[in-house]
């Protein structure tokens, strides 16, 4: 796509500075360890192609925003809207339940922490319970 082409800001986390587009790819590339090439070669597409999105001189497709998001385990809102979560949160049927995880990244380290602690102990509890049900 040539020309410019005006998008709202994007945030991983409601505290993080609003990011562009190019910046958030660069970031998931890097995360993943990651060239340019190899990027490129993952999406069917050249490194040229990803060096201009990451210095947003230009923007990918939806094709390829789709690609991205399935390369990076992403949504894809999450390169397009503000706030927008880097995973959505899918599978829940209990809404109470998904608008509270909705919540957690305003939480600080700490209490995040014990919230990990605690689901973690649920789900261990929940397959010891399976495991001795089949040894039963």
């Amino acid at each position: 796509m040539t020309g410019t082409l005006k998008t709202d800001p994007i945030l991983a986390f409601p505290r993080e500075a609003a990011m562009p587009i190019g910046d958030k790819i660069q970031a998931l590339r890097t995360t993943k360890g990651w060239s340019q090439e190899e990027l490129a070669k993952k999406l069917k597409t050249t490194g040229p192609n990803i060096s201009r999105w990451e210095n947003n001189n230009g923007y990918p497709s939806a094709e390829a925003l789709r690609e991205l998001g399935k390369a990076f385990d992403v949504s894809v809102d999450y390169f397009l809207y503000d706030e927008a979560p880097i995973r959505p949160l899918v599978g829940f049927k209990d809404q109470e339940l998904l608008d509270l995880f909705a919540e957690i990244d305003q939480l600080d380290q700490p209490a995040r922490n014990a919230l990990k602690r605690i689901i973690k102990a649920l789900t261990n509890e929940k397959k010891m319970r399976e495991l001795l049900d089949k040894a039963s």
